[in-house]
């Protein structure tokens, strides 16, 4: 039987030990640089942490970003990050994320980012919204298994639409990328008994397009506004695809300022998504719940159907702020809520059967506006996770 509010994730120790960088060029025009504009101003941030979870031990990370902020662009100019983690059990990731809003002299702006991974505890429950569950198995370590994936994408941005005098604006989007993933057989565990699709490793490589409609006053930290994006994604047999498939994914947010009588108001987050996939899909690349992107408390791809349904509520305020440092304090208080499908499930379930967790946290503004750091803990009626992360979770 479950056992409720079980730990799996025990600690939590971030080392708030941040290293800032701000450069303010003048504007003389000896000052300029060929990649360098007048006004530009340049923040860079070195966040080491470390953490401890039951499933990869003792955890060291260390994210290095630099922004470039210029007044004719929003919410930045170009973003480079560096991420590293490695653990006492052998979890190691890399992460390059690049982003800057010009490519091939077009104003498109393009996001590359780069991954490898090593995860010796990733975890597998099999498919549909009742998958068993028995905490004397995950402690046995039935769940997990060992896998190694890298993966190389691009993902660009143009607007096609803004109306005079407003924030709103509606983009195309465009995707592109390589996934390889790879487990690796190490005993007997839940994935190798079931060799779901997927079992042997293989290549998605896959391209697609969306549209993106916004007018959040932030897309750090939005307080009003909304957005909408739908987006379709296709890995067929040209590109060398182990695995023909199709994924179609809708994302709504809308943000609120709630008018309370004190000058730190409450802001009201609301998100609805949902997923679809067709085709020979593996394992890996199923729609999901479970994890600090959909819900919150329960263990990462605890859910896997062909189909994924879930919302977000979260009310955000902000109780301290530094502005000569750029340094912001806040809590946050969450719900979160979805379910998967499969072939087996009917039109009337879409509003059944629904698995719901609840929790809260810390955010705080490390001496730039978009570089938010976040702590959550989820609870759930399996076990209780905590999550440490950048940004806001939507």
């Amino acid at each position: 039987m479950p056992v409720m509010f079980r730990f799996s994730f025990v600690i939590v120790m971030p080392l708030l030990i941040v290293l800032t960088t701000a450069v303010r060029p003048a504007v003389s025009q000896t000052m300029m640089l060929p990649e360098r504009m007048p006004g530009d101003e340049v923040v860079t941030n070195v966040v080491p942490a470390a953490a401890y979870a039951s499933d990869i031990g003792l955890l060291g990370a260390v994210t290095v970003s630099r922004f470039r902020y210029h007044p004719l662009y929003d919410p930045f100019k170009s973003l480079t990050e560096v991420r590293f983690q490695a653990s006492t059990k052998a979890y190691l990731e890399l992460r390059v994320i690049h982003e800057h809003t010009e490519t091939l002299g077009m104003p498109v702006r393009s996001r590359w980012t780069l991954s490898a991974e090593r995860h010796p505890y990733d975890s597998y429950f099999g498919f549909g919204n009742r998958s068993d569950y028995d905490s004397d198995l995950w402690d046995d370590e039935y769940y997990f298994y060992d896998v190694m994936r890298f993966g190389f994408s691009w993902n660009g941005r143009r607007t096609l639409f803004r109306p005079d005098a407003s924030r709103a604006t509606l983009d195309l989007t465009g995707h592109a990328g390589v996934r390889y993933e790879q487990p690796v057989e190490n005993g007997k565990n839940l994935i190798n008994e079931e060799s779901p699709v997927g079992i042997s490793g293989g290549w998605t490589n896959r391209f697609g397009l969306g549209l993106i409609w916004e007018n959040r006053d932030s897309k750090a930290a939005a307080s009003r506004g909304n957005r909408f994006e739908l987006s379709g994604k296709w890995a067929p047999p040209f590109l060398f695809s182990d695995y023909p498939m199709a994924l179609v994914e809708a994302d709504i947010r809308q943000f609120t300022t709630i008018p309370f009588p004190w000058s730190r108001r409450p802001i009201l987050a609301m998100r609805v998504a949902g997923s679809y996939a067709f085709g020979t899909i593996p394992y890996w690349d199923m729609p999901y719940l479970g994890d600090q992107r959909t819900l919150r408390g329960y263990p990462i791809y605890r859910f896997r159907g062909d189909a994924a349904l879930f919302y977000n509520v979260e009310l955000r305020t902000w109780l301290y702020e530094y502005p000569y440092y750029e340094f912001k304090f806040g809590i946050h208080a969450f719900h979160d809520g979805g379910r998967v499908f499969t072939d087996e499930d009917r039109f009337r379930d879409v509003l059944r059967d629904y698995h719901r967790t609840f929790g809260g946290g810390i955010a705080m503004a490390l001496f730039s506006p978009d570089l938010i750091l976040r702590f959550d803990a989820g609870f759930s009626d399996e076990m209780i996770r905590l999550y440490m992360n950048f940004g806001y979770m939507f």
